[in-house]
């Protein structure tokens, strides 16, 4: 009889987890350009052309290039991949554009673009803790002051970023995997 009620215990058990593991969000990957013609631009300038935005250098003036994503179907984010055209870098010696990087209003990481870097793509790469809820916002954020005549930067646009998910449990997955595991541990403990 005890067999028996253990190979019961045993098989609900088995049965929790492949019930819980139906509900795992799979690993996916957004791709998108940014910044892009509908970024939202806070800059000296704004629009320079139709290939650039700028000019960038004032934390103060709140300079940044921002966009808004919806229905990315993707959640769980947990890496960018963001390549970056500086198109023009009039930067003094010595002075520098710093930049935060923001994945849904979360600071994911930095970026820094000198005198010495010139102009060209830039490839950046994050990897982070899981942001909650799915992937909607994307923003490059100035954090420094380039003191007045010590020059700027500008951004090409249209060039290409992805977002991507690791296999991850949505939440309702664990709570029905510990209710099931209580439930197990309950049954097994009246029978004992």
């Amino acid at each position: 009889m005890k067999a028996i009620a253990m190979k019961s215990i045993v098989g609900a058990a088995l049965s929790a987890f492949m019930l819980a593991g139906t509900n795992m969000v799979h690993a996916a990957t957004y791709n998108f350009n940014f910044p892009s013609y509908t970024s939202n631009v806070v800059s000296s300038v704004g629009s320079l052309s139709a290939i650039d935005i700028g000019y960038f250098w004032s934390v103060s003036r709140g300079d940044q290039v921002s966009e808004t994503f919806s229905g990315s179907g993707l959640f769980g984010t947990t890496s960018l991949e963001l390549e970056l055209n500086v198109t023009q870098n009039v930067l003094s010696q010595g002075a520098s554009v710093d930049w935060d990087v923001l994945v849904n209003g979360v600071d994911v990481g930095d970026w820094s673009w000198t005198s010495t870097s010139g102009t060209g793509l830039t490839y950046l790469s994050y990897t982070f803790a899981a942001i909650s809820g799915e992937f909607n916002s994307l923003a490059l954020v100035v954090k420094n002051e380039v003191p007045g005549g010590l020059g700027s930067i500008a951004l090409g646009v249209n060039t290409e970023a992805s977002v991507s998910n690791s296999v991850v449990p949505e939440p309702d997955t664990l709570g029905f995997l510990l209710a099931g595991l209580a439930v197990v541990s309950l049954v097994q403990r009246k029978r004992a």
